[in-house]
């Protein structure tokens, strides 16, 4: 199939496909004359990188993980595995960012209830004046 064809497909633009396979992302496909002409095989490949760039991933990140592959294009499971470790403790540290920070959104809140009640206590009563 042609580029056109691989980017409707698998839903990744035309220039990307052609930026992942300058940066190394993905093999050079086959050539027909002036023609890149891609197999069924690329699919899973980008559907693998866009759910990589979904979960965080940068393409430097991914760059670095496709280096390591072996000679018969396998991506190391124990890199994988360090590089998706390392995602999973930054997202929990920035879970527990958040969690703190509605915490401090409800303290904030009783604050200014807190605040507001105190402030109509010490106002003077309405006097009830005769129509």
């Amino acid at each position: 199939m042609y580029i056109g064809a691989l980017a409707k497909q698998s839903g990744v633009s035309i220039k990307a496909i052609r930026y992942y396979e300058d940066i190394g992302l993905i093999k050079a496909p086959q050539r027909e004359g002036k023609y890149r002409v891609y197999d069924e095989s690329y699919l899973p490949v980008l559907a693998m990188i866009k759910l990589a760039k979904t979960l965080g991933f940068t393409l430097e990140e991914l760059k670095m993980i496709a280096r390591a592959k072996t000679q018969q294009g396998l991506i190391p499971m124990d890199l994988l595995t360090t590089e998706i470790n390392r995602k999973r403790a930054r997202l929990l540290e920035q879970m527990q960012q958040l969690n703190a920070m509605l915490e401090g959104l409800t303290e904030l809140e009783d604050s200014v209830q807190e605040y507001n009640g105190c402030l109509l206590q010490s106002l003077p009563k309405a006097v009830d004046s005769p129509v």
